[in-house]
């Protein structure tokens, strides 16, 4: 089966009418995610083509981590970001390289960084001194070398959801120049330590160019100045967060924005001889997911209209978490009426809502609707909450 984009209402169309949407969601059944694989790979391969220099990227896999997706990602030659033992153990799974995985998060365990070590993957992103000192003390029982960047927070405020900023110094993530000292004198007592390069991560869904610069040219400083001071340093790795346009289809307003967001960023690299690193998520599979859901009853009162589903929040959390806004569209228009309804879903929690007032032409119990840009940040954030079941995955 393949898909191809048709218009800025209901951009996806079978080719063939053997593998109809409707035929293939009443097939399956019940609530599913549904994965455009060939749109990914030319998303990938166009935000490799952006760059002019030679780059690293590391697929970000708690954007999506679905096998098929990986394997995408590795036959492209890209490596991944992770953020957990169980990530990187499927990454390893999968067949990337110890030297194809980097590792962040704040909260990383001693059974997790054994592994990293035991591994000997490419790079651990440090959070903070104590978890330096933790990788230090590990590497030296282990008789390792532990390959480190630091994780800095340039203190740049980047216009998104406040819950996914990372790179303000409100937030958990990284540190500031003012832990010099203690990084560098935790990297004098463990010779197992090799500060490979700097990291930063300024948040997620980031529509704007302008705050990557700023982080970029505040890192740049401090990778220079370490350098200078001897420290081996390669790697500056710049982290992903760059987003896509939920408002509408604009998959070419997209793809022009990778190519100015690389243009920035190698305009502010002239003259730097070390590796990038870059970590995109959502902008590679975000605009390529969806989630389809049948109608089970159509609730009016004198107020609203509720088209009811089998999926929620329990499948889709981002709009009660994020106050999200995904486009919905039915798949099948049954007339010219257009009403308006909230489209809700089975759990017990007035939050569990995928989207207020929407105008739809009239719906009929029966019909399904499909959620886009859930590429990013839906299935692997889904939940048994109220014991559903975790919604099936449709790759085409």
């Amino acid at each position: 089966m393949s898909l191809e984009y048709i218009n800025q209402e209901l951009h996806l169309i079978q080719k063939s009418k053997k593998h109809n949407l409707q035929v293939l969601a009443q097939r399956v059944g019940e609530a599913f995610y549904l994965y455009n694989l060939e749109a990914i790979k030319n998303r990938v391969d166009f935000f490799k083509a952006s760059f002019q220099r030679n780059i690293r990227v590391h697929y970000a896999m708690k954007a999506n981590n679905h096998p098929d997706i990986l394997k995408i990602m590795l036959k492209a030659g890209l490596g991944v970001d992770v953020v957990s033992g169980g990530e990187l153990k499927e990454a390893l799974d999968l067949g990337f390289t110890p030297q194809q995985i980097i590792y962040s998060g704040v909260g990383k365990t001693v059974k997790e960084l054994e592994l990293a070590l035991n591994k000997s993957i490419a790079q651990i992103n440090v959070e903070s001194p104590q978890e330096l000192q933790r990788i230090g003390e590990l590497a030296r029982k282990l008789k390792v070398e532990a390959k480190v960047a630091w994780r800095m927070n340039p203190d740049v405020k980047a216009e998104t959801h406040p819950y996914i900023t990372t790179g303000f110094r409100d937030n958990k993530f990284g540190m500031d120049k003012s832990f010099f000292p203690t990084l560098k004198n935790i990297m004098k007592e463990y010779s197992e330590l090799k500060l490979v390069g700097l990291t930063l991560h300024i948040g997620s869904q980031i529509r704007q160019i302008e705050p990557f610069v700023e982080a970029l040219q505040k890192i740049l400083q401090d990778f220079n100045n370490l350098k200078a001071e001897g420290y081996p340093l390669q790697t500056l790795d710049v982290g992903g967060g760059l987003g896509i346009n939920y408002d509408k289809l604009d998959l070419p307003g997209d793809e022009k924005k990778i190519q100015e967001y690389a243009r920035q960023m190698e305009q502010q690299l002239k003259g730097f001889q070390g590796d990038l690193l870059l970590e995109p998520g959502r902008i590679l599979v975000g605009s390529f997911g969806y989630l389809l859901g049948e109608v089970q009853y159509i609730k009016r009162s004198p107020w609203k209209n509720f088209a009811i589903l089998n999926t929620g929040m329990n499948h889709l959390i981002r709009q009660p978490l994020y106050q999200a806004h995904h486009r919905i569209q039915p798949l099948i228009q049954r007339s010219e009426n257009i009403e308006a309804y909230d489209v809700v879903g089975p759990i017990c929690e007035s939050a569990d809502v995928l989207g207020f007032d929407r105008p739809f032409p009239k719906l009929q119990q029966g019909d399904w609707l499909i959620v886009e840009d859930a590429g990013a940040y839906g299935h692997v954030m889904a939940s048994t909450y109220n014991s559903h079941a975790l919604p099936r995955i449709v790759t085409i």
